[in-house]
């Protein structure tokens, strides 16, 4: 029952996952901590923090980690495939639907209007793991930093960097 749980669960995120890794992390909340609580919202913290620091999308990663932690491999193997199975699907169905209408005008529309919707979910995403990551005032000042830095004009500062950086201030403002 669990492992038809977990695949229902993610099936389901992996349906709503528009707009990529971020935006999805208020659906992962919402279905692994409160309807499930098979992890808890500080636990959700550091699912983030690792499915950003490991390849891949973070869709993929929360769902392997989640699966893992509730099942064991097969746990990780189930809730990954439910999570990647919807986009495989629209993908297939959209790629030979664009083909075929993509001149027609409600096409743009649609991609348009779509977009706003994504960018509420990241922002949602934002709030959810803002709360539960930047608990004091150095948290706060890596966080400013790391957008301002991110956020200069013609400046590539790659996002890995600011991870390493990020991990060795917190070394010193933490300690081991």
């Amino acid at each position: 029952m669990t492992l038809l749980n977990l695949l229902i669960s993610f099936l389901i995120i992996g349906a709503g996952a528009f707009g990529g890794g971020y935006s999805t992390i208020t659906m992962i909340e919402h279905e692994i901590v409160t309807v499930h609580g098979w992890i808890t919202s500080a636990e959700l913290s550091d699912l983030i923090a690792i499915a950003q620091m490991t390849p891949g999308p973070i869709g993929v990663n929360a769902a392997t980690y989640t699966g893992y932690h509730v099942a064991g491999f097969g746990g990780a193997a189930v809730a990954t495939f439910g999570f990647t199975l919807p986009s495989i699907i629209f993908c297939f169905t959209l790629i030979r639907l664009f083909s075929r209408f993509s001149s027609l005008p409600w096409i743009a529309v649609l991609k348009k209007s779509v977009q706003p919707a994504v960018v509420g979910l990241i922002l949602a995403a934002v709030l959810t793991y803002g709360r539960a990551s930047i608990t004091d005032l150095y948290a706060v000042i890596l966080a400013a930093a790391t957008f301002t830095a991110l956020s200069i004009p013609n400046k590539k500062i790659h996002p890995v960097l600011l991870i390493l950086c990020g991990g060795i201030a917190g070394i010193f403002i933490y300690g081991f």
